[in-house]
């Protein structure tokens, strides 16, 4: 019974992946038909990313430590903000603020018979290739240049904690940044919603350390959004205490069960077009 579950878990996890191909091809050829516009939004995205060097240059041009971080660490940490920052925008920010349009003109009716997961479909339908661009490169080259500067040994394992912590940072954005957009079940109307994850998600933007003792812990084991950034940095350091590496394990599987859970239960509240 356990093999057919595993066999059963597996096949909807292929399933599914080759229909995400399927969204990421759509949303390439559907961006390319209006270059123009694929073009602007990049621009658009390299002023903001311009905005965020400025943390950059404060701290180099301060030629001290800031709250015991150096500039080749709070370079580290930028750049990895907006590696995720690149995630984010390009895989789910769009899908989760269409959420309360899809509820308001009773757009999930559709989706409802389609042969996939209604959240897997209606929070990863949409891909923005444009707006995780500028991000990336800026980001990963931030990254890479810090991590030299700084002399951290390149070796396969602190590479790979990196990366695994940076994937856990990414299931934590999904379920912690898709959990206010399911109020829009009961409110509809989610302006101030989108207002207040913009500035969440902004702050993560600098190490958690600049912060007080009681915004660091409610910002790691409550609304665990310097986990997302700061963990996988803490890691390369050799800065995570043994409660945080637990978390930092712990945290995504729990708020992926929680948002699945509240999502379940949010959509027993959609009314369809049809009332």
């Amino acid at each position: 019974m356990k093999l057919f579950l595993i066999k059963l878990f597996f096949k909807e996890v292929k399933k599914h992946m080759r229909i995400y191909g399927l969204f990421i091809k759509n949303c390439a050829m559907q961006q390319m038909e209006y270059r123009a516009n694929f073009l602007i939004h990049i621009v658009v995205e390299c002023i903001y990313v311009a905005s965020k060097l400025l943390y950059v240059m404060i701290a180099y041009q301060a030629g001290s430590e800031i709250s015991g971080l150096t500039a080749e660490q709070i370079t580290l940490f930028i750049g990895t903000f907006m590696i995720l920052t690149a995630v984010y925008t390009g895989l789910f920010m769009d899908n989760f603020y269409g959420i309360s349009n899809k509820v308001k003109k009773g757009e999930l009716d559709m989706m409802m018979v389609k042969p996939v997961s209604l959240q897997f479909y209606t929070s990863m339908r949409g891909v923005n290739l444009a707006l995780p661009v500028p991000n990336l490169l800026v980001g990963g080259a931030m990254v890479c240049t810090s991590w030299s500067r700084m002399g951290i040994r390149v070796s396969a394992g602190n590479i790979l904690l990196y990366i695994a912590l940076l994937v856990c940072g990414i299931v934590l954005t999904y379920s912690i940044f898709l959990f206010p957009q399911l109020l829009a079940f009961w409110t509809v109307q989610t302006g101030a919603i989108v207002e207040m994850t913009d500035k969440l998600w902004d702050f993560n933007n600098m190490p958690m350390k600049i912060y007080g003792r009681w915004i660091q812990r409610i910002g790691t084991f409550v609304i665990p959004v310097f986990c997302i950034t700061n963990f996988p940095v803490m890691s390369v350091l050799g800065s995570l205490s043994p409660v945080q590496k637990i978390w930092a394990a712990a945290a995504p599987a729990a708020f992926a069960v929680l948002v699945r859970i509240a999502w379940k239960g949010s959509v027993r509240h959609y009314s369809s077009a049809g009332g």
